[in-house]
């Protein structure tokens, strides 16, 4: 976890001073020092968080200042990356090598990277900045191009302490309040931008090219042993994740994914140390409907565990949240971080730098519900049927209900149907506003509803394919939106969260799986349960419920907070009246505290964005950052 920062000014010699303004506004990311570097026409920081087991930070400097580089990064490709590169020094920093790669490559050297990275390097020669984003976005970037010239952080603050003016985007702020944080490119201010997942970028400070280096596609077909080559892609996904530090720590929440992880770490650890691998668990009262304690301690009881637990006795939402807004720059989807930060500052607190994260097991992975409509495009009704039997059996559904859904959708009246949902369609587009939540003259200005339409729903050539709604799925604007609140809160305590199931090599290898190896007689993720035979308790491999948080959030706000939202929908309802349907917004709220317990969860939500808005408005007024 670094911070990184630049500037290719218009005016060098007034604008030089910035950097250490840019750099000091993320002085959190600094654990271990932060540096600058400024020439004539550039100015670079770096503020450093040693998780790699590198001798110095940056920015790194090469060929007397025609090339410096400065990267928030971990590559994963290093031994092929020295080869290919013909780099001798094995203990060269990471972004060295991605320096020579440039050197090597020029604009087309972040098609050869795998890892985690966000970088900028600074081409004296070409007087220009080529700047680059990982594949999946975990690392974040940040731009302004203006009159000023051209300014990147790794975090939205950096860029408001260079003095540009911020004003909210209309369009941004609609999407959140909505839910669906649709443009991967835009950010809460009109004025900033972000780099998106897969791109890179060039600049001479006055014009810039963004273009998209890479979009995830299958592999070749995997061939019988899927299941061997699965393993062994985890393994390594998660052993060059263990690069650099003795200070690691590992989620272990109890599901499928972090479990899989801490048990594949620890086997791993224990080839060179005799040290037991730090896990972390968030925990409920015993017997509660959010008790995940019996699978812990299933994986506990293995062995190789320095066990923390930290107890979650009454969630409060809002507590602390001026300054979670504070670390986030922005409202953001994320109701349980409130819980999470308890974790981190718990591993913070023994020394962690390093901290092994689940997130995204269930989109890379892939539960394959796919397969049904595969199945069903394809006549296959016996075969469906099968299989629904099976999806019934495991969790509690019905066979007969889904099958007759689809069954409407492919069967011999499928075209008919087709075409009236498509009119019925067509003309809810003219009208909808998601939840109702969102001031409906915004949402007409901003097109929110074909926004949402676009969204949420899965285009048909996608839907009847396991395949491309997978790949569909992994392209959603809610990845990158997850990873930045992830980095930000993580950065605020002085950890790097790192992902195995986010690794590009195993997630393409997951989007090439044939769909039976994602469902199979019922079990979604088979390809994944099967791997972790041996390695897993049986009781967790072969879980298939996962914990509802749902009520947590709701008996939250309205035990913990119930005057603050009765304020934010009556007397301070003014603040949010330009974006909330404060009609809409307020009936909702009255439902929840009246009777929690029946609260649609969607209105739940939009509660919790609402107010969210409302705090994070009032914290820019305080802080002047907006009239």
């Amino acid at each position: 976890m670094s911070g990184i920062a630049g500037i290719f000014p218009a005016n060098a010699p007034t604008t030089a001073p910035l950097i250490d303004r840019m750099v000091a506004a993320m002085k959190h990311r600094a654990r271990d020092g932060s540096a600058t570097w400024s020439s004539g026409a550039a100015h670079l920081g770096h503020c450093w968080l040693n998780t790699t087991a590198e001798t110095t930070g940056g920015p790194l400097v090469r060929f007397a200042g025609r090339y410096v580089v400065v990267a928030d990064c971990r590559l994963d490709n290093r031994d092929e990356l020295l080869a290919r590169l013909g780099m001798r020094d094995r203990e060269a920093s990471d972004a060295e090598m991605i320096l020579y790669a440039y050197l090597r490559w020029e604009r087309a050297c972040a098609e050869r990277l795998e890892g985690d990275f966000a970088f900028a390097i600074w081409d004296g020669d070409r007087r220009e900045f080529y700047c680059a984003r990982d594949q999946f976005g975990v690392k974040p970037f940040y731009y302004h191009l203006g009159p000023s010239g051209f300014v990147f952080a790794s975090e939205m603050k950096s860029l408001l302490a260079t003095g540009v003016t911020a004003t909210l985007d209309q369009d941004h702020v609609a999407g959140m309040l909505a839910g669906m944080p649709d443009d991967s490119a835009a950010t809460v201010y009109s004025q900033l931008r972000r780099l998106p997942a897969g791109h890179c970028l060039s600049t001479d400070g006055r014009t810039l090219a963004v273009r998209q280096y890479y979009r995830i596609e299958p592999r070749p077909n995997p061939g019988p042993d899927a299941i061997e080559q699965f393993r062994h892609l985890f393994t390594e996904a998660v052993r060059v994740r263990m690069r650099g530090t003795q200070a690691l720590g590992t989620m272990l929440s109890g599901g499928l994914d972090s479990s899989s992880i801490a048990c594949v770490a620890r086997d791993l650890r224990a080839v060179g140390s005799q040290k037991a691998l730090p896990s972390y668990s968030m925990v409920f009262e015993r017997g509660s409907s959010m008790d995940e304690r019996p699978y812990i301690d299933a994986v506990l009881a293995q062995g190789g565990f320095a066990a923390n637990f930290i107890p979650l006795v009454e969630h409060a939402p809002f507590r602390e949240f001026e300054t979670i807004l504070d670390e986030q720059e922005s409202t953001f989807l994320a109701p349980g971080l409130s819980a999470t930060r308890q974790l981190l500052s718990a591993a913070r607190n023994d020394g962690v730098r390093v901290l092994l994260d689940g997130h995204g097991g269930d989109e890379v992975v892939s539960h394959g519900y796919g397969r049904l409509h595969e199945l069903a495009a394809e006549g296959r009704w016996l075969a469906l049927w099968r299989e629904l039997r099976g999806v019934a059996r495991v969790h509690a559904t019905s066979a007969t209900q889904t099958y007759l859904g689809l069954l409407t959708i492919y069967g011999p009246v499928a075209r008919l149907e087709r075409a009236r949902r498509r009119l019925v369609s067509r003309l809810s587009r003219q009208t909808a506003d998601p939840l109702g939540l969102v001031n409906p003259d915004l949402a007409r200005r901003t097109n929110l509803a074909e926004r949402a339409h676009r969204f949420a729903r899965m285009p048909g050539v996608a839907l009847s394919s396991e395949m491309l709604s997978h790949r569909w799925k992994l392209t959603s604007g809610l990845i990158s939106h997850a990873f930045e609140v992830l980095d930000k809160s993580a950065a605020h305590f002085g950890i790097e969260q790192r992902y195995p199931f986010w690794d590009k090599r195993l997630a393409e290898f997951c989007l090439s799986l044939p769909a039976e190896a994602k469902l199979n007689d019922g079990w979604t993720r088979y390809v994944l349960r099967q791997a972790m035979g041996g390695i897993l308790p049986s009781a967790v491999q072969w879980r298939h419920s996962k914990v509802n948080f749902g009520p947590n959030l709701t008996g939250g706000m309205v035990r913990n907070h119930r005057a603050l939202l009765e304020r934010t929908f009556g007397a301070d309802s003014e603040s949010i009246a330009p974006f909330v349907n404060i009609g809409a917004a307020r009936a909702a709220c009255e439902r929840l505290l009246r009777d929690p317990d029946n609260a649609p969860f969607d209105e739940v939500q939009a509660v919790w964005r609402a107010a969210s808005l409302s705090m994070w408005l009032g914290l820019l007024r305080r802080q002047g950052v907006m009239a």
